[in-house]
């Protein structure tokens, strides 16, 4: 296709409008080598001007963090139309299917206003359409899951399986969302203080980004990994991973360790998320031994049983050791993306480390013959199958042997992830050789001893002397400056605590100048209010803060969902609860930051 200017200013917009963080929906350069080397004609049909702003008008209503997930691009009127009747909270993430529509448009219209705007950002078919289900995770949090927009553009209307997968993605994630939500309010003491008690054994070991690293430097090639879960099916084919040994990376998600062990297999890492996770599932001797990928509020006591290379992941979070992290290595700790289970985890660990097949193993997602977990996990059979009788939310989805097997709507929840991250990452070859459990679509269904046959090549490599060769993350000079703030944290509190009242105070003075008209006041006390919410985002304490609150946090949030969106006193009300709540929370937390203090040494 002949490209003329039009062309290149609108890709120069597309390539401006990211960062460093969002580079992987930067798709000027990827289309433009498209467009050069294809060429074609749309059937689509584009609207006039004023059907443009007739269906914009549509969405006047200014609603606070509103999300906008849409079918198409068009010729960019409805979308430069929508932009101009939203606020700065609102975010729209497109879908267009057409790709040749796209590129003729785009080499038609200026469309540098549109294409320029933060508040957008396109997924193409053909360019960085497996990128859509990522925007989807990091978009979609609990402040704007009930406020989401979905839909098709005129003109869009037969693109329904395109509709039908983006609603699948949203549905998926709303439900994370929620279980997310649930699981913080349970969990949040037990997650600070484990937290708390861990630091210290952070600030001396390794990170993930160390450990991908690595991996990039090694595996350019791709590789296999295999990832080993603990359904019931892996007691029919754990023997079999002995063959996999020094031929591909073996990953070993915790509750399947004792299994694994126990049959004489040398796993090369393993894997713990959870801040319940039973102790008993690491009892094993050669646990030990083996490498780990921790998130940092685990249980200590695993941390404790544990003297081999721990690399530890983050939580997406500005926390003390995110910001020490960015001060010395211009880069915080890397999160690896969960869908519920450590499975999940793994899943993407495997991904981050540039594998280009995976195998899964002991991955049923069911009550596959009955029971819940492979008969190693726990020791206790009866308990396994009576578990599995006795589950609540039970349904049924198709099994890998063509039948229907019966599952839960949690495990159902993870068996969804799986599906759209495999959608998302077309680049893999996906191989289930569970044997058994649920049928993951979008993977390849086959026995693990021929999968080990065809995907694990004759090159041995020794994966876990090259994970143990990898140094402590920070040197002697770091983690002294990273103790003594440690030891000194509760003067960072106090400290903290004054910043929050003087807030309390701002947030009073505003509601005051407000019901006197004052404006100018209004205007001045605002800069103070901004200053103080923007503590939350910046300053590290406040990780750990907000899990001393987390009951209060939703609560505001609740309380604002069923307000009106103009309702300013409602949102100052809000911020005073909001703060007082920390406050009480800092006083809580200064009671057990000797659980972190007492470990310095």
């Amino acid at each position: 296709m002949e490209l003329n200017k039009v062309f290149y200013d609108n890709m120069n917009a597309i390539r401006n409008r990211y960062d460093n963080q969002e580079t992987f929906l930067d798709i000027s350069d990827a289309l433009t080598e498209y467009a050069l080397n294809n060429d074609g004609n749309s059937q689509m049909l584009y609207p006039d001007d004023q059907m443009a702003m007739t269906w914009a008008d549509n969405f006047k209503e200014q609603v606070i963090n509103r999300t906008y997930y849409l079918i198409g691009f068009s010729d960019g009127k409805f979308i430069t139309c929508l932009l101009r009747n939203l606020n700065e909270t609102n975010s729209v993430y497109i879908y267009e299917p057409d790709i040749i529509s796209f590129i003729n448009v785009l080499n038609t219209y200026d469309l540098t206003e549109c294409l320029s705007d933060k508040r957008m950002a396109i997924c193409v078919e053909g360019i960085n359409d497996d990128s859509f289900f990522d925007v989807v995770v990091s978009t979609v949090t609990y402040d704007n899951c009930r406020l989401l927009m979905v839909g098709a553009l005129p003109g869009y209307e037969n693109f329904t399986k395109e509709y039908e997968d983006m609603h699948k993605m949203l549905s998926y994630r709303i439900e994370t969302v929620q279980f997310d939500m649930i699981t913080e309010m349970k969990l949040c003491h037990q997650m600070v203080t484990n937290k708390m008690s861990n630091m210290c054994d952070v600030l001396k070991q390794r990170s993930i980004n160390q450990l991908i690293d690595k991996f990039n430097e090694i595996n350019k090639n791709g590789g296999t990994a295999i990832i080993v879960s603990a359904g019931p099916s892996l007691d029919k084919n754990v023997e079999e991973l002995k063959k996999a040994e020094g031929k591909a990376l073996i990953i070993v998600v915790d509750t399947a360790l004792k299994t694994v062990l126990r049959a004489g297999v040398r796993p090369d890492l393993t894997v713990c998320v959870d801040p319940r996770k039973e102790v008993e599932l690491f009892g094993h001797e050669q646990f030990k031994d083996v490498p780990a990928v921790f998130e940092m509020e685990i249980p200590p006591a695993i941390i404790d049983m544990h003297c081999g290379s721990r690399f530890y992941a983050g939580s997406g979070e500005e926390d003390i050791l995110n910001h020490y992290r960015k001060l010395y290595f211009g880069e915080g700790y890397k999160t690896v993306a969960g869908g519920g289970s450590v499975a999940n985890s793994a899943f993407s660990l495997a991904i981050e480390l540039g594998f280009k097949t995976i195998i899964l193993v002991g991955q049923d997602l069911a009550f596959t013959d009955g029971k819940g977990h492979t008969k190693g996990a726990y020791d206790n059979e009866e308990k396994n199958v009576k578990d599995a009788a006795q589950a609540q939310y039970v349904c049924e989805v198709e099994s890998v042997d063509g039948g229907t097997v019966k599952t839960e709507t949690r495990m159902r929840s993870y068996l969804r992830w799986f599906e759209n991250s495999i959608a998302a990452h077309r680049e893999i070859k996906v191989i289930d050789a569970t044997e058994g459990g649920a049928l993951i679509h979008g993977s390849h269904v086959m026995k693990l001893s021929e999968a080990i046959q065809s995907e694990c090549g004759m090159n041995m490599i020794d994966y876990r002397t090259i994970i143990n060769n990898i140094p402590q993350q920070f040197d002697d000079d770091m983690q002294k400056e990273m103790f003594g703030y440690l030891a000194h944290i509760n003067t960072a509190i106090d400290e903290l605590e004054v910043k929050l009242n003087d807030g309390i105070k701002a947030y009073n003075d505003l509601a005051g100048a407000i019901r006197v008209g004052n404006m100018s006041a209004v205007n001045e006390i605002m800069e103070k209010v901004r200053a103080v919410n923007e503590l939350e985002e910046k300053e590290p304490l406040f990780s750990l803060i907000r899990r001393y609150s987390v009951e209060d946090r939703y609560n505001v949030k609740e309380d604002l969902y069923q307000s009106e969106t103009d309702d300013t006193m409602a949102a100052i009300n809000g911020g005073i609860k909001l703060l007082n709540s920390y406050i009480n929370g800092m006083e809580i937390m200064k009671t057990e930051t000797h659980l972190c203090t007492d470990k310095i040494n």
